[in-house]
């Protein structure tokens, strides 16, 4: 059943500007589908948040054209709403795209929003406590990250002329030269302890970083994410784990810790740096409280995902 009214929100710069070639295709694929539509462009960063909570009121679905981060920005927007989010996959990481199988050409997605398919998907909600002692609160919707993969995701940005596999495989090795762990105080589930870690990482789904399967188990709508560390203090004790990594194959190795949870804690006086879904949230957070939303996004699936 065709929604009756769908907003298309495009990030023009998303996959180093890979959004913006397809924008006229899409917009002509809108105008002759019938499907009563606003179409929409952002302006800046946070742009597409606004845009989607203001489309949310009057939309049932609501489609991200872009990457991971531009998915984050829309899908921030409609946590909580009776909006679906809908994503065409054109950014760098999509990361989330996979998950959702979501289609990267307008003709498919013309498809999917004729006969959409809703799931119900968790969220997650992270709350920091910066260094300069401000207090910011953001959602994410595949992962966040603290430590290692973080600075990644920051040497990521700096890199123009690469997209997946190949620019976040660059980036990790840019940042592993003198990489320091952190030494963090966590708690879940009833215990807590104290360790070196280089990088915890909670999922909400499989990949991240361009297509890692960091947590090969994470289910996005079971009311728990799963979260993989990589311990230790030595660099060297990574490298040969790397490439497990990428196939999922890493749960169990040495120095490579995994295990569920609706809500942890991390802590480090000396600061980390934090992102969700690909984006920085901050680079000296000294305190993170990570809480599961269930099933508080709605998600339009392909019949055959």
């Amino acid at each position: 059943m065709t929604p009756s009214h769908i907003t298309v929100i495009l990030n023009p710069v998303a996959g180093r500007g890979k959004a913006r070639h397809i924008h006229a295709a899409l917009l002509t694929a809108l105008e002759h589908s019938g499907i009563d539509h606003t179409f929409q462009v952002t302006a800046a960063r946070g742009h597409a948040t606004e845009l989607a909570k203001a489309a949310a009121a009057s939309s049932s679905i609501v489609v991200a054209v872009g990457g991971d981060g531009t998915v984050n920005e829309v899908a921030s927007g409609l946590v909580g709403t009776d909006a679906a989010l809908a994503v065409m996959s054109e950014g760098s990481g999509n990361d989330f795209a996979r998950m959702v199988a979501a289609p990267s050409d307008p003709a498919r997605l013309i498809g999917l929003l004729r006969d959409p398919v809703i799931a119900s998907y968790d969220v997650g909600a992270v709350k920091m406590l910066h260094g300069d002692g401000e207090i910011s609160r953001r959602h994410f919707f595949n992962s966040v990250g603290l430590g290692f993969d973080a600075a990644v995701a920051r040497k990521v940005s700096s890199i123009t002329w690469m997209r997946g596999i190949p620019l976040y495989l660059t980036a990790l090795l840019r940042t592993l030269s003198g990489y320091k762990p952190h030494y963090f105080t966590v708690r879940c589930n009833g215990a807590h302890w104290q360790k070196f870690y280089f990088l915890l990482c909670v999922g909400n789904g499989k990949w991240e970083g361009g297509g890692f399967k960091l947590t090969p188990n994470a289910v996005p709508d079971d009311g728990q994410f799963e979260v993989c560390g990589v311990t230790g203090t030595s660099i060297l004790k990574i490298l040969p784990v790397l490439p497990s990594v990428m196939t999922g194959t890493h749960l169990g190795k040495k120095n490579i810790e995994s295990f569920d949870t609706a809500q942890l804690f991390v802590h480090d006086p000396k600061g980390f740096p934090v992102h969700g879904d690909g984006e920085i949230f901050g680079w000296q957070v000294i305190q993170a409280e990570i809480t599961l939303l269930p099933r508080a996004l709605r998600v339009v699936m392909p019949h055959t995902a």
